[in-house]
């Protein structure tokens, strides 16, 4: 699984990938073996890690706003969390080694649903956000902007089967450019803002396991940026 997009683009990006599943009783019990296991991986250098009633955490830093890449396990989530993603391909594989490592301490898992989540902010052609905002809205009807209330910022949001997706204009100091990425090295240019989350349900009894439907998932949301980065990049 390769990078979809020109790294180029891209100023900022998170990507979650998630795995909920009915709560496996046995994690209590075996929070320090999950622990130990998961730090044998080397999928965080320099790991800081912490242990709660029903979580742990992983990360590469004990001061959240340094965080750039996180693993969660809690009773009934396991979850990776990066900011700094080195390579799609590399991500992706560590989260594999990551769900097995956990099918092996706690067993098969009853998944009820994979999520996958992108939120990025990516370089425009236009460096001014008066005219990217004048883009977004040419490419909308006229009517559904009101004269008496000028247009100051807008964000869309998109709803389709199995994922929804928040695309809009970025100025500096955005809200969700400071509350997304909180970490030092942020970037603070003026673009667009995408948030992409995409999802399968357990419904009717559907097998999640095959770590296939995962890979899935993760190439829906990936498709989603690169569509929306490309056919904005423009503005």
């Amino acid at each position: 699984m390769k990078n979809n997009i020109d790294n180029s683009l891209i100023t900022n990006r998170k990507i979650i990938i998630e795995i909920r599943f009915q709560p496996a009783p046995k994690f209590l019990d075996l929070k320090g073996t999950i622990l130990d296991k998961v730090n044998t991986l080397n999928i965080i250098k320099a790991a800081d890690w912490s242990i709660g009633d029903s979580a742990l955490k992983i990360a590469d830093s004990n001061q959240d706003e340094l965080i750039r890449n996180l693993i969660q396990v809690e009773i009934n989530r396991l979850s990776i969390i990066s900011t700094k993603v080195d390579s799609i391909e590399k991500f992706v594989d560590d989260f594999s080694k990551l769900y097995s490592a956990i099918k092996e301490i706690l067993g098969e898992l009853k998944i009820q649903r994979i999520g996958c989540r992108i939120q990025g902010t990516y370089k425009t052609k236009s460096t001014k956000f008066s005219d990217i905002l004048k883009n977004f809205k040419e490419s909308f009807p006229n009517q559904i902007f009101l004269q008496d209330y000028p247009t100051k910022d807008l964000r869309l949001q998109v709803v389709y089967q199995n994922g929804t997706y928040h695309i809009g204009p970025l100025d500096k100091n955005d809200q969700f450019l400071l509350r997304t990425f909180k970490y030092p090295e942020r970037k603070n240019s003026i673009g667009i803002a995408v948030d992409t989350d995409n999802y399968l349900l357990n419904t009717e009894n559907t097998n999640l396991n095959s770590f296939s439907k995962v890979k899935d998932v993760i190439t829906a949301s990936l498709a989603v940026e690169k569509s929306l980065v490309e056919n904005l990049k423009d503005f």
